[in-house]
């Protein structure tokens, strides 16, 4: 059985998948701006069944590598299309990585067939489609492609290198940095920078430098702010029979000591490092339900000194 399935791979790699180039290819003597093709992949085809179909030539040792691809198909019922963008620099690794979308036509709203990946091997970078679902009647599928250099690309090398392969499982950047510029389109103002993404995924709004998933310099207006509770526990457990609640006098003693609540940082440590807004509220929170249980007992003394004080009236 193991031999069986050898051997219709390799059948699969030969004769199940073929590209056929579109004879519209528009060029200058330096610059090959675009180019059109489509591939088709057979009726059975499966999950990561991919077409090898383009190799390309990013002039400046590679640095020029930016291009724009976009993809559309119908399947029956089915029709999606997407555009993809590759970033490709000097001397990037040979390695098979998903190029990232810049806009979606998905069918009814979720379902794709079919991604972009990219090699971005040195001086022999290349693109693929591959597929990565099956949606739509069982009949043969074609892929309409258009690849736009949006920098400086010599040449573009039809290839038709068919295969399988699940193990895709990165992402291709599609920039190192990116920036947002807005301002007065109509005067000799500088603009202002309005949002920042830097290597690393952090996001800044009016900073050029987020030190956080999203950094803002400056105030924020909502109507609400959800956060999860992965970090500090919610202290119901204040309630517990077995919680061991400070004293009073203890709490006055730490006050007195240190010019803040227990467990709550002081202003300098605030200052310092920030307010942390979700283990705030959870230690604002505490001392609120802390704060209930010392009105509670302060409540039964209360009612004791009613009863004793009742008493004494009654016996004079």
């Amino acid at each position: 059985m193991k031999k069986i399935f050898t051997i219709l791979l390799i059948s699969l790699s030969f004769t199940r998948i073929s590209a056929k180039p579109f004879d519209k290819t528009i060029s200058t003597t330096l610059n090959v701006t675009e180019y059109e093709t489509g591939v088709t992949f057979p009726a059975g085809y499966i999950i990561g069944d991919y077409v090898e179909f383009l190799s390309v030539s990013p002039i400046s040792a590679g640095a020029s590598g930016y291009y724009q691809i976009s993809i559309s198909y119908t399947r029956g019922n089915v029709a999606s299309a997407a555009t993809h963008l590759a970033s490709i620099s000097h001397s990037n690794p040979e390695l098979w990585r998903e190029a990232g979308r810049i806009n979606n036509n998905p069918y009814v709203g979720t379902g794709m067939n079919f991604t972009v990946d990219c090699n971005t091997q040195y001086a022999n970078p290349r693109f693929r489609i591959r597929a990565i679902n099956t949606l739509g009647i069982n009949t043969p599928i074609t892929v309409y492609i258009k690849v736009t250099s949006l920098n400086i690309n010599s040449t573009y090398t039809a290839l038709n290198t068919t295969g399988n392969d699940l193990t895709v499982s990165k992402f291709l950047p599609m920039t190192s940095d990116w920036n947002l510029y807005v301002g007065d389109v109509f005067s000799a103002n500088g603009a202002n920078l309005a949002i920042k993404a830097i290597q690393n995924g952090n996001v800044g709004i009016g900073t050029t430098n987020p030190d956080e998933k999203l950094t803002v310099k400056g105030k924020i207006h909502t109507q609400e702010v959800k956060v999860d509770m992965a970090g500090p526990l919610v202290p119901d457990y204040v309630f517990a029979n077995d919680y061991k609640l400070k004293s009073l006098q203890e709490v006055e003693e730490y006050i007195k000591q240190n010019s803040h609540l227990p467990e709550i940082p002081s202003a300098k440590e605030i200052e310092k490092n920030g307010l942390m807004l979700a283990e705030m509220n959870m230690s604002l929170l505490k001392k609120m339900e802390e704060m209930t249980l010392y009105m509670i007992e302060q409540n039964k003394s209360i009612e004791d000194l009613k009863k004793e004080i009742k008493n004494i009236k009654s016996k004079l």
